[in-house]
């Protein structure tokens, strides 16, 4: 199988999978990006959301510890980070997007997490993630977060829920300052 998203069928099965149940442009419309708006995708890996958000405005940086999609993605001109998004903790974005990892990142350094993400988003936060319920897809159920769960961490932050859109195996929420 020719995967040009990553390394191994594994990976390339899972992009498959992950194409189908999931829209990028949809996902994205909801964000309601504005050219000019500043947008961070932390744990963006392949760029599967990263690519479309770039449709949207340029100013488009990506922080991932893996840097396998990073010569793709800055080829495009996609700025990219190679880091510890635990750690990350510089410059200020419009919105801040968060996609499928935000389960990862409460489960291995939820203090860090909710002190770095205020410092980071201007205004906005979106989070992608899996329903708990779900069982066919993404990480095993005890991984997961809830979208209740979600919307307490963001408002202990000092955030909002503006709005949210329920998908079939994933929740989306935007939260706002």
């Amino acid at each position: 199988m020719n995967d040009s998203h990553g390394s191994g069928w594994h990976h390339g099965m899972h992009h498959m999978r992950r194409a189908n149940l999931l829209d990028p442009k949809e996902i994205i419309d909801f964000l309601e990006i504005k050219e000019g708006d500043k947008v961070i995708d932390l744990g963006g890996g392949d760029g599967f959301f990263t690519k479309e958000i770039f449709e949207r405005t340029r100013d488009v940086t990506i922080i991932d510890a893996y840097d396998g999609n990073f010569n793709e993605l800055q080829s495009m001109g996609i700025k990219t980070i190679k880091g510890d998004i635990c750690k990350y903790d510089s410059d200020q974005y419009d919105l801040v997007y968060i996609s499928n990892v935000y389960h990862d990142l409460i489960h291995s350094c939820k203090d860090s997490i909710l002190k770095n993400i205020p410092k980071i988003a201007k205004k906005r936060v979106a989070i992608l993630d899996f329903k708990p319920e779900v069982t066919s897809f993404g990480p095993p159920s005890w991984l997961k977060i809830s979208k209740q769960d979600v919307i307490r961490d963001f408002e202990f932050m000092g955030f909002h829920l503006t709005k949210e859109k329920n998908l079939k195996t994933h929740y989306l929420l935007m939260f706002e300052k």
